[in-house]
């Protein structure tokens, strides 16, 4: 099952690819949980998703700060909020490391939140831009 529905593109194509080379990232957690390998690829999983947050929001923040966004700052806040839960799911790896709880709890965080952002806080930024 892959997550990215072409509904999700907010039509700034430098965000449009990260978001989608992030949605192939749960994509293969998923896989390998269907495999019973999800345990194996968590570690993986994880390192990609501190990369791509960091590198992803500080693209996004700076595009809306060029363009004066003006829910910029309540658009930061969430991403400040994954990025600690991010953190939390490092943590409770490093602590326990891959259990399945923890893939779950993976899994969950990234699909609801991913999709959710992109699909309502993304497509603002994104109406935000075209209107422009």
């Amino acid at each position: 099952m892959t997550y990215w529905k072409d509904t999700m593109l907010i039509g700034v194509t430098a965000i449009d690819a990260q978001h989608k080379k992030l949605i192939t990232a749960i994509d293969e957690l998923m896989a390998a949980c269907k495999k019973g390998e999800g345990r194996a690829t968590i570690d993986r999983t994880l390192a990609f998703a501190v990369a791509y947050t960091k590198d992803h929001f500080a693209s996004e923040e700076k595009l809306q700060a060029e363009c004066s966004y003006p829910e910029m700052i309540a658009h930061k806040r969430l991403h400040t909020q994954f990025l600690s839960t991010v953190a939390a799911l490092v943590s409770e790896y490093e602590s326990t490391g891959p259990s399945i709880a923890l893939v779950g709890k993976l899994n969950k965080s990234l699909v609801d939140w991913v999709v959710h952002h992109i699909s309502v806080e993304d497509k603002k930024l994104g109406e935000y831009i075209k209107s422009r």
